[in-house]
């Protein structure tokens, strides 16, 4: 399951067969919960599965996402080091990038507000000795202070608490003595690792979600039982892997961006099983457009990410995110220029296509008057298009301003879209070294599809990759993946001046709460793999490398020798030079404990040529064209390996549309995936 800002999509796995099932249901509900069990209880009458049939559940959300940029999560407060208090405020004091010619804007305001930001005298040095122990009076006094507030979740953040965490235990134990319904959140207990602010932001996110999520996954639970279905619940994290709902709880910012991650995930294990394993994603749902680079079936990740210009430390899968999606606000600025998002209409209203008092226009209004969309048929028919509504909505918000008919608005859009897709796809890629061309674009997201052909000719790339319900791809992900978590512990000390014992009792502390977690998810031994890595960096500098590590019986043998060989390395290929002779300093030991659950079967279609021709024509403005024409339409479950149609065409399904321009080929392959490359290449479709 995949709960969007949007859409709630569930997609249903026969475990012996490799079947897939899906639904597609529009968030009518404030209650979340309501919306999921509808689609489930809807799916399983439709396909005549018994509840009691299902046994397992992974489930991904952007509710602790939304409820941040929403500014919807609890009524939150911060205990800190007096004179302290302000750090999420000061921040690093540089500007973000979009701001810095907008010297009138203000940074998105904290989510504790400055009278609940609690300052407690106590102090713990940069050994992790205590240098002044934990004024009780104060401690007393922030009590007071969360109590007549009503606070719903206390953060508890102290300098140099990673190492020691003696003063964050007793704050932690007097709340929950003090206020037992409260929820509470320390630093220690999700991220001992270094950075004050990271680290600080991190654990206000975390308090900030943690009783909306816990208080959907009890409702969700509460809902499942409902329905019949009684096997365990696993929430999806935004590193790629579920966990049990009360590992993640322990820190929630781990659900940050698990939708997206899902996609990727599902992009990786499936099209590396299809034969394509170096993968440019590119996620296209109702808000967002949702990038990542693959490299041999294995994505990129990420240690620390913004979430409305505040850092977020928890590991994660890196995906590169732009206001770019369906639901996306088109609007002409000032100066007469195109923008589109990152302001998003949501469910509801909604584009104002949908016909439910959206009145502003959107990404999805201009894919339909192009003629991409079908209004009878998108989202498999869940919402009926409005073309009337959208074309007043876009002629007043787009065309009139600009003082263009309403084909030349529409086209001019969509080449903005184009060109905004193909820079964040460029973020991923040629920012870092990579040429998109080496890569295989695979499209999924409702939008993916509709905009992939347009931005694989900008960007020069061959080959494109649909793979089957696009539109719910990021639940499909979700379902094959693996149990997975990170733990780390920051050490901080010049290689030169650890002896291997120190590090090796505390990599030996990292491995017995992996073990313990994993045990908690009753993962058998011989599906579980551990390994370790340093994040080491020349002293001096501000940014570490993660280097494997083989074990302890590494350190051991020859004392850090091969690990900053190791080091000088990766940083050769990643910089272009290394300072053998510099000294190196040990940041942070990390353990990626991962549980394995096997894979699912990919059915594979045998070739026939029966019922593969067009089902009909439509007009269309195609990217790149000047005029509508007519246009022929497919429906992909009618193509089969060894057929190939040639652009201009229109591939339809319940959850997407693809566009195939003139001068590309079309197919599917054994494994369902479609197929788009340039015409004459000879793609072994």
């Amino acid at each position: 399951m995949d709960v969007g800002g949007t859409f709630t999509d569930v997609v249903l796995v026969n475990n012996t067969t490799g079947d897939v099932s899906v639904s597609k249901v529009l968030n009518r509900h404030d209650d979340r919960a309501e919306t999921v069990a509808e689609a489930i209880r809807g799916l399983l009458e439709r396909m005549n599965v018994a509840a009691g049939e299902v046994g397992w559940i992974s489930h991904g959300t952007t509710i602790a996402t939304n409820a941040v940029l929403e500014r919807k999560g609890a009524k939150t407060a911060l205990i800190t080091n007096r004179n302290f208090r302000d750090i999420l405020e000061i921040g690093r004091f540089a500007r973000p990038a979009e701001l810095i010619y907008r010297i009138h804007q203000d940074k998105p305001r904290p989510l504790v507000p400055r009278r609940l930001r609690l300052g407690v005298a106590c102090r713990v040095d940069r050994r992790g000795d205590v240098h002044a122990d934990l004024d009780t009076p104060d401690l007393e006094s922030a009590i007071a202070v969360i109590a007549d507030e009503e606070v719903e979740s206390v953060a508890v953040c102290f300098l140099f608490s990673f190492l020691n965490p003696v003063h964050e235990e007793q704050v932690g134990e007097r709340l929950r003595a003090a206020l037992p319904r409260l929820e509470v959140v320390l630093s220690s207990e999700i991220l001992r690792e270094f950075r004050e602010f990271p680290r600080t932001s991190t654990t206000v996110f975390a308090a900030y979600v943690a009783p909306v999520l816990r208080t959907y996954i009890s409702a969700l639970l509460i809902r499942l039982a409902e329905c019949g279905i009684t096997c365990p619940l696993y929430v999806f994290q935004s590193s790629g892997g579920v966990a049990t709902p009360g590992i993640v709880m322990r820190n929630p910012a781990l659900t940050m961006l698990s939708g997206p991650a899902g996609a990727v995930v599902g992009a990786a294990e499936i099209c590396g099983r299809a034969g394509y394993r170096d993968l440019i994603t590119m996620d296209i749902g109702g808000t967002s457009l949702d990038t990542c680079l693959v490299r041999d079936s294995v994505a990129e990740t990420a240690t620390t990410r913004e979430i409305d210009m505040f850092p977020v430390a928890v590991p994660m899968l890196d995906i590169h995110t732009i206001g770019a999606g369906g639901g996306s606000v088109v609007r002409v600025d000032q100066v007469g220029g195109v923008r589109i998002g990152p302001e998003s209409m949501g469910a509801r209203p909604g584009p104002a296509c949908y016909g439910l008092g959206g009145d502003r226009a959107t990404l999805t209004d201009i894919n339909l008057l192009m003629g991409l969309i079908d209004p009878d048929g998108f989202a498999g028919g869940e919402v009926q298009l409005d073309r009337s509504r959208a074309e007043a909505v876009v002629r007043r918000e787009v065309a009139a301003p600009l003082d263009v008919d309403i084909s030349t608005a529409v086209a001019g859009v969509f080449r903005v879209a184009t060109s905004q897709i193909a820079e964040a796809i460029g973020t991923v890629t040629t920012e870092r070294g990579s040429d998109p061309r080496d890569y295989t674009l695979v499209a999924f997201g409702g939008g993916g599809p509709l905009h992939a052909a347009a931005v694989a000719r900008e960007l020069g790339i061959g080959r494109i990759v649909v793979p089957r319900h696009p539109g719910l791809f990021s639940a499909r992900g979700i379902a094959t993946a693996d149990f997975a978590h990170v733990y780390v512990q920051s050490v901080l000390r010049p290689v030169a001046d650890t002896h291997p014992d120190t590090v090796l009792a505390v990599m030996e502390t990292l491995l017995q709460r992996a073990v313990a977690d994993l045990d908690a998810e009753g993962i058998p031994g011989e599906s579980r793999e551990l390994s370790h890595l340093f994040d080491l960096r020349y002293v001096g500098q501000t940014t570490e490398i993660p280097v494997p590590v083989q074990g302890g019986a590494e350190l051991v043998r020859d004392g850090f020798r091969s690990v900053t060989a190791r080091f000088h390395r990766l940083h050769e290929r990643l910089y272009s030079y290394s300072v053998p002779e510099e000294p190196v300093e040990l940041v942070n030991l990390r353990l990626h404990a991962v549980g394995r659950v096997g894979t699912l079967p990919l059915p594979v279609t045998e070739s026939t040529e029966a019922g593969a021709g067009p089902v009909g024509e439509r007009a269309a403005l195609m990217p790149g064209d000047a005029a509508m024409r007519s246009v022929p339409v497919y429906q992909r479950a009618r193509l089969v390996p060894d057929v190939v149609i040639t652009g201009p065409a229109l591939v339809e399904e319940a959850s997407s549309t693809t566009v195939v321009l003139e001068g590309m080929t079309a197919g599917v392959d054994s494994f369902g995936n479609l197929i788009l490359g340039p015409d004459g290449k000879g793609w072994n479709l």
